[in-house]
């Protein structure tokens, strides 16, 4: 922090100062006139004013009188650490990505952000927003702007995130910061889906349109490949996000009230990055927590009686539509028996030369047109091989309702009165676990999901077309006829579920969720009947989620290493988080050192067969987990990614039954036995090629390096495990480039006294500055298996204060 003299005393003196002058200038009057005795200037009004409490790690506490001082002092908080980060994002909501950030840039998702977050459409949804948030987001962008001018284009950070001296540097508004927002809300939806709308090529002339019998149909998508449309249509590259939590009630806890427990699995890069602070309004609202990159409250966090997290969903917020053209004019479609017209609306964005580019987007009344071709050719074209146009509805579209739903959730002082916030729908893609004071714990998928009902499934999805891509997981409905409109719910917003027609657990055990969908939040209390649009029922589930409730089972019983005594405490909770055990290990690690040693001869294997010993030494002595000084995670990590899909590796099937449980036990039938050991041989492989020494510790492999500094990491991938950490094999180096993975990891409970008794850590730290302090200062912690102590009382956080500052304007 700044030596100088604090904010808060600037001004006075300053003002001090002045009236001396003053008061000097008059004392000299050459008549000696009489003049009243000087009088203190009236306190100067701002604008904004806001106090700033620094404490360990680097955590702004903002305490204000209002929202907008509040926005004030988090903008300008979150700025001194990350303002290039911010700035980033900024010219990416704008559509100025592919003329301002070079091949960080992409024009594609410029011409969609210039289409949906123009002035007219953010002024609209800036329009939406409660008095509080409009003046908390301006507010936001008058602090970011302070941090410009104090610090200057040339003094701004450096480094992979850095932007000093950029061009693209500018002060913002409030559209800027409601831009950012709209963008992270689109990013389940039509952000991903930038790449189909703008390859959409409409007609030339106006050609019939022979329409196809269904048999042709069913003969044409044969050869459909649903691993392929998957890829191409599910989540881009660097997208890759999610989350574990515990929500913990009092049947399952050591005391009489509930346990938070709450672990992002988000990027370590950019702007979905979390930060975190205490906001505080007068005696309005008193939250802790974290949010994204340029948001102006917690999305993630706690007061005095409340903790609450969320893990990314399996809901839909979009869902296409198959439109029949008129056979006379491709540029109509059929709509319960008459035609409606195609509409169009042009944008122009900047290319990376400077050369102004134009597209037009084509719309149906439910949303753009979508193109495609790079999924398929079968479905490309205008119209695609079937005859037909594809074009998509988004439920997410300028909802910003979440964000005075966040703000409600953290005034809530009970169970009752959270949920109750929960009821206006706005949170976009994510589900929300929570647990209070008094001992309940809650579970629910209550996120905008479109309302497409069961009945609807079975009447509205006709055709090959349609049910092969909404088989695929992508739900896709006739778009001819007005009864398979998306639904609506009382007092709701339109088209979307309701809180009373979403899954949800209300309960005083525990529940959970690791990304797979509400169908297992609690393996006594499996929650069925709901629209597949919300996530799949009676399927098999991934080995993190099977881990979590492994965890939380073996806890329940006191069957783990965390004390003979039952059930959770807030220690246990957090030891469970840092043990980084494997579960796919637990599951066949012994039975796959037993086929590494039986195999005599590896040269039809490896192309390294005398290393394949060492490797199947290192493997049955290995602890089965990620820790630091672990040897032979590498190994197995290596293995797993080449054997996962291997048919019929399990000898015990997944049982509907017993969900968390199955699949299991490694089958030890000759043809799979053949390809665990060219999985195993390709994995050690791999290893060798990188020079990576099989003998090497965890925290030598997987590191974040930091200033020249290496921090060893613990965890693995999710594919494996609990505790997530994602990261690319570099050769030479290791698991050198974390990409995502626990970020913002808190557990909270309640004592007798006021102050909730809570712990959080940032895996990557507060700052995307390289000269920051806070740079690296929350990573060693996180590698050294600690956390901190957060300071939610005034008493705490005095104790650990290390700056404070008023600023106003």
């Amino acid at each position: 922090m700044s030596t100088e003299l604090p904010r808060k005393l600037r001004l006075p003196l300053a003002a001090l100062a002045c009236s001396v002058i003053v008061a000097c200038s008059d004392s000299s009057d050459r008549n000696n006139t009489p003049v009243d005795p000087p009088v203190d200037p009236p306190e100067p009004e701002y604008t904004y004013e806001t106090d700033i409490i620094w404490t360990e790690y680097g955590i702004p506490h903002v305490v204000a009188d209002d929202w907008g001082s509040g926005g004030y002092g988090v903008g300008y908080s979150y700025a001194n650490e990350n303002f290039c980060t911010l700035m980033r994002e900024y010219v990416r909501a704008n559509g100025e990505s592919a003329r301002y950030l070079g091949d960080e840039g992409n024009l594609n998702d410029d011409l969609v952000y210039k289409l949906y977050n123009d002035d007219e459409t953010i002024d609209r949804i800036f329009g939406t927003l409660s008095d509080d948030l409009q003046a908390a987001m301006e507010g936001y962008a008058a602090g970011v702007n302070r941090y410009l001018s104090e610090t200057g284009v040339d003094n701004l950070a450096e480094g992979e995130e850095g932007c000093r001296g950029a061009d693209w540097v500018r002060e913002v508004d409030y559209r800027d910061v409601v831009r950012l927002a709209h963008k992270a809300i689109l990013r389940g939806s039509s952000g991903p889906l930038a790449d189909f709308s703008t390859a959409v090529t409409p007609p030339q002339g106006m050609a019939a349109v022979a329409p196809m019998a269904p048999a042709e149909q069913a003969e044409l998508f044969a050869g459909l490949d649903k691993a392929t449309v998957t890829a191409a249509l599910g989540v881009p590259e660097g997208w890759e996000i999610g989350s574990n939590a515990y929500g913990i009630g009092a049947d399952a806890s050591q005391t009489e009230s509930g346990i938070l427990f709450g672990n992002p699995h988000f990027p370590w890069q950019g702007n979905l990055r979390f930060f975190m602070f205490h906001l505080t309004i007068a005696d309005e609202y008193d939250v802790m927590g974290a949010a994204l990159g340029g948001l102006p409250a917690p999305v993630i966090g706690f007061n005095e009686n409340v903790a609450w997290s969320h893990t990314v969903s399996t809901g839909d917020r979009f869902t296409f539509f198959e439109l029949s053209l008129n056979p006379d004019n491709p540029m109509e479609y059929q709509y319960d028996g008459e035609m409606r017209e195609i509409t169009s609306r042009s944008v122009t964005a900047i290319d990376g030369s400077g050369a102004e580019v134009d597209y037009t987007f084509y719309f149906s009344h439910y949303g753009p047109i979508v193109d495609l071709g790079s999924v398929s050719p079968l479905l490309a074209g205008w119209p695609n091989a079937a005859g037909t146009l594809l074009t998509y509805r988004d439920a997410n579209l300028e909802n910003l309702r979440g964000f005075d739903q966040w703000v409600q959730m953290g005034k809530a002082e009970n169970m009752g009165e959270f949920t109750d916030a929960l009821r206006s729908i706005g949170i976009p893609w994510v589900n929300t676990i929570a647990a209070d004071r008094d001992g309940n714990a809650f579970y629910g998928d209550i996120s905008v999901v479109p309302n497409v009902s069961v009945a609807q499934y079975g009447s509205c999805i006709r055709g090959t077309l349609q049910a092969l891509l909404t088989d695929f997981g992508f739900t896709t409905l006739e778009g001819s006829d007005s009864s398979c409109e998306w639904g609506n719910d009382p007092d709701t917003p339109e088209g979307v579920f309701g809180y009373d027609s979403l899954p949800k657990l209300e309960t005083r055990e525990y529940g959970a969720n690791a990304n797979d969908s509400y169908w297992l939040s609690n393996p006594r209390q499996l929650l069925t009947g709901f629209s597949p649009v919300i996530g799949d029922e009676n399927i098999e589930q991934s080995m993190r989620t099977r881990h979590t409730f492994s965890l939380a089972e073996a806890r329940l019983a006191g069957g783990d290493n965390h004390g003979a005594d039952p059930l959770f405490n807030i220690d246990n909770v957090r030891a469970i988080s840092y043990q980084a055990d494997n579960y796919v290990a637990q599951l066949m690690q012994s039975d796959l050192a037993d086929v590494c040693d039986e195999t005599a001869d590896w040269a039809m294997y490896s192309a390294n067969p005398a290393a394949m010993t060492e490797a199947c030494t290192i493997l049955r002595n290995w602890d089965g987990a990620h820790r630091l000084d672990s040897v032979g995670g590498h190994i197995f990590w290596e293995f797993w990614q080449r054997a996962r899909d291997i048919e019929n590796l399990w000898s015990v099937p997944f049982d509907v039954t017993m969900p968390v449980t199955t699949p299991a036990v490694l089958n030890l039938d000759p043809v799979v036995v053949d390809a665990v050991r060219v999985a195993l041989g390709g994995g050690v492989d791999a290893l060798l090629d990188a020079g990576i020494a099989l003998d090497a510790p965890w925290g030598e492999v997987q590191f974040d390096e930091k200033n020249g500094e290496r921090i060893g990491i613990h965890g693995g991938s999710s594919r494996m495990m609990f505790s997530v950490i994602t990261s690319d094999l570099i050769d030479g180096e290791g698991y050198s480039n974390i990409t995502h993975g626990n970020s913002y990891i808190q557990a909270i409970t309640w004592d007798e006294t006021e102050c909730p008794d809570a712990y959080a850590i940032l895996t990557y730290s507060q700052s995307t500055d390289p000269a920051s302090d806070h740079y690296a200062d929350a990573t060693r912690l996180y590698s050294e298996g600690g956390w901190i102590d957060m300071p939610f009382c005034d008493t705490a956080r005095d104790e650990q204060e290390i700056g404070r500052e008023t600023i106003a304007e």
